[in-house]
């Protein structure tokens, strides 16, 4: 199966048919799930203006690399993702190399001055002409190599105040007051101008982003649904919100109508993202209210059978939400809460609310709705102020609660933050040995977390049939405990231990044999492949 564009009576780009031959473009995504969304956009820009995506840099003529810039180690990533772009201008068939992505919109002149050899640098407002630029480029037209890095999206007015939110200018737009959502989606909205350009089709098409899945080469049985963007927290450590912008929800009816398209490809499985996915709603009317009637209308979508919520802000998940995804079978009792400590002065120098008392309420509530859910969380290392009895809070913490995957970071000084400049800095190597400590002490937990699903039947979702020079043919699942490409994964075997003969996209259900650290071995009953869902 090819890959997929959305569909659109807008085939031609808004300038018209290019005058030079096809491109082969090739983007290289660094970063969260976000920037892969970004990623799909991109690819959807410059199909629709007739290149060709192929997911091999070296035969491309047309390189992007999508860049993160979240912490010190993705700057550096980028960077030399960037320069090894570069060497294939010399090495292969690339003509042109483009940077684009955070940290392209947050060092677009630092990054033009290290590597003259990048063609250009385009932030977040060049995006709707990034087929036109690299014409230019290749036709050398150029005058400037920063384009489109204008000021952080302004967004819009949360319409609430529960949380330390940044107040942010008003815009028109957004569904009527007092309409529900249903499964066909909300009445028509009036257009909402302070949107991003790219995040919307043009007129005559459909109103959801420009998308072409397959960008790495394969079609995927997931994909991740970007429901909002920007953030409104005031973290200490984070600058985010500097160079993405204010939060901005997406219309239930504008996701309603991505969702359909997406299973219309073949997508089981829905992965909710944001940089807030519990703030999604504020800034609409009804407020953070809607998220139940948006999972329940994602849910009634015909071929979707999973729906995930990432990057949960624990001072955000309302009972009422809690409920609504214990409740829901299609809604997977999954928790990736935000929690980035647990020690209450931490958090507090953070710039963010809770401890581990308050935690745990939130984490045993969810057990108590749901005994089979499952916990992520993400906690920094070596926050300026940090002490012995702050780390050991967070062991005991870990130890208690059980959670099943869990990541760690060593803190890192970002540029404009509060807490790059505050006193009680933590040396490197103290964080470093922390972060060692705490990380085997999770390992622990995470292996015999994976242990109690052995001898369980769970239902899974196939996600690849991957053949390894090196590992032979595997058949590779998940369940609703993990995750893409952040947890581990199940591996599907047949009553005699061979590879189970059951082809990508189908849902079935498994008997887990065993477990190798986080992930786990499960048999399929050969009658159950043959009629299981898919």
């Amino acid at each position: 199966m090819p890959p997929t564009t959305v569909p659109t009576d807008a085939d031609q780009p808004s300038g018209g048919p290019s005058a030079l031959p096809p491109h082969r473009v090739s983007i290289i995504t660094l970063g969260c799930g976000r920037n892969e969304v970004d990623t799909e956009q991109l690819a959807g820009l410059f199909h629709r203006d007739g290149a060709t995506i192929v997911d091999d840099p070296a035969g491309a003529d047309v390189l992007l690399v999508n860049t993160c810039t979240f912490i010190a180690p993705a700057k550096q990533e980028s960077i030399d993702t960037v320069l090894a772009a570069c060497q294939l201008k010399d090495d292969a068939a690339a003509r042109a190399v483009v940077v684009v992505g955070c940290m392209a919109q947050r060092y677009p002149q630092e990054l033009a001055d290290a590597i003259p050899e990048a063609d250009a640098i385009v932030g977040f407002d060049g995006y709707p002409r990034l087929p036109e630029i690299v014409d230019q480029i290749l036709a050398g037209r150029t005058t400037e190599r920063v384009v489109g890095v204008g000021a952080a999206h302004p967004g819009r007015r949360p319409a609430g105040r529960e949380l330390p939110l940044m107040v942010v200018p008003a815009t028109a737009g957004a569904d009527a007051p007092g309409h529900p959502i249903t499964p066909d989606g909300p009445p028509p909205h009036r257009a909402i101008t302070s949107q991003d350009d790219l995040d919307r089709m043009p007129a005559s098409g459909p109103r959801f982003p420009i998308r072409h899945l397959g960008v790495d080469g394969s079609l995927r049985p997931w994909a991740y649904l970007k429901i909002a963007s920007g953030c409104d927290r005031v973290c200490t450590f984070c600058a985010i919100p500097s160079f993405r912008g204010r939060f901005r929800s997406r219309p239930a009816e504008e996701l309603l109508t991505e969702a359909r398209w997406l299973a219309e490809q073949g997508v089981r499985e829905l992965v909710l993202v944001s940089e807030n996915t519990t703030s999604w709603g504020k800034d609409l009317p009804g407020g953070r209210e809607l998220q139940p009637a948006l999972l329940e209308a994602l849910a009634a979508v015909d071929g979707v059978e999973r729906i995930r919520l990432m990057y949960l802000q624990p001072a955000e998940l309302t009972d009422q939400l809690l409920r609504t995804i214990a409740e829901l079978p299609e809604v997977a009792s999954y928790y990736d809460l935000s929690l980035q400590h647990v020690s209450g002065p931490v958090i507090a120098r953070m710039g963010r609310s809770g401890d581990d008392e308050r935690f745990a309420r939130l984490i045993e509530r969810a057990r108590q709705l749901d005994p089979d859910a499952v916990f992520r969380s993400n906690f920094i290392l070596g926050f300026p102020g940090e002490t012995g009895a702050d780390v050991a809070r967070l062991e005991t913490f870990l130890l208690e609660q059980r959670l099943d995957w869990a990541g760690f970071f060593t803190f890192s000084a970002e540029d404009g933050t509060p807490s790059a400049s505050y006193p009680d800095q933590v040396p490197e190597p103290v964080a470093w040995e922390r972060l060692r400590r705490v990380s085997e002490l999770q390992e622990r937990v995470a292996d015999a977390a994976a242990a109690r699903f052995v001898g369980r039947d769970l239902e899974v979702l196939v996600d690849e049939v991957e053949d390894d020079p090196a590992d032979g043919v595997r058949t590779l699942a998940r369940s609703y405990r993990e995750a893409p490409d952040t947890d581990g994964e199940i591996e599907l075997v047949a009553a005699d231990g061979s590879p189970a003969a059951v082809p990508a996209g189908r849902i079935l259900t498994a008997r887990v044999l065993d477990s190798v650290g986080v992930d786990l071995l499960a048999e399929v009953d050969p009658s159950v492949a043959g009629g299981s869902r898919g």
